[in-house]
């Protein structure tokens, strides 16, 4: 599949820094740190598109809209993705704007009957994407402007769970500052397209 043949406008894009597995001391450092106000709990399901050829686009479905972020950068451990929701295909950078139109994404916003995974079911199986689905329960938090996640996602054909903590902002600073707290800078930060990829080529 082609690269996206625009980018996405680099303001507002957020770094990111995601761990995969048990960290129970981290996840209690944070807890220690965050507003207790701001936290909360949630639960959604995602739809992944993974490409077979450009990790630098992470993409999923959630509630019939196109979620596509792109990686712009990478500075001291730490990707910085620019994201947009698109809900139609004229909005969506080449070549989702093939998938938003091949995946009928706009037949809810026209209110006609609609079935994800029916429309997954007759993707083009030469179109260079692999459709996953997941499960993910949340917990949030906030750090003064930053904001993390620490998460499971149940990969939902294979029934595995992947645990990730996840923290991410503006200032890249302060997010040194807190991964230092955490005791993660050694970690690899791994996005979530690229961790079901792994998991599912494994």
């Amino acid at each position: 599949m082609a690269k996206g043949k625009a980018a996405f406008d680099q303001h507002g894009a957020r770094y990111e820094y995601r761990v995969w597995g048990e960290y129970p001391d981290a996840v209690r450092r944070l807890r220690k740190l965050a507003d207790d106000t701001d936290t909360e709990t949630e639960t959604v399901r995602d739809c992944y598109l993974l490409l077979d050829d450009d990790p630098t686009w992470n993409v999923k479905i959630r509630n019939n809209v196109l979620k596509v972020k792109q990686l712009v950068s990478e500075r001291k451990g730490f990707e910085q993705w620019a994201s947009d929701r698109l809900r139609s295909a004229e909005a969506a950078p080449n070549p989702f704007d093939e998938i938003f139109e091949q995946l009928r994404l706009d037949r809810p916003q026209r209110g006609k009957k609609y079935d994800l995974y029916d429309e997954i079911d007759g993707l083009d199986p030469d179109s260079g994407v692999r459709a996953v689905f997941v499960e993910k329960t949340r917990q949030h938090y906030r750090i003064g402007e930053l904001r993390a996640e620490v998460t499971d996602i149940e990969i939902l054909e294979s029934g595995e769970v992947l645990k990730t903590l996840l923290i991410e902002g503006d200032d890249l600073d302060e997010l040194k500052a807190l991964r230092k707290e955490l005791r993660l800078r050694d970690e690899e930060n791994v996005a979530v397209h690229q961790a079901l990829d792994a998991e599912l080529e494994g």
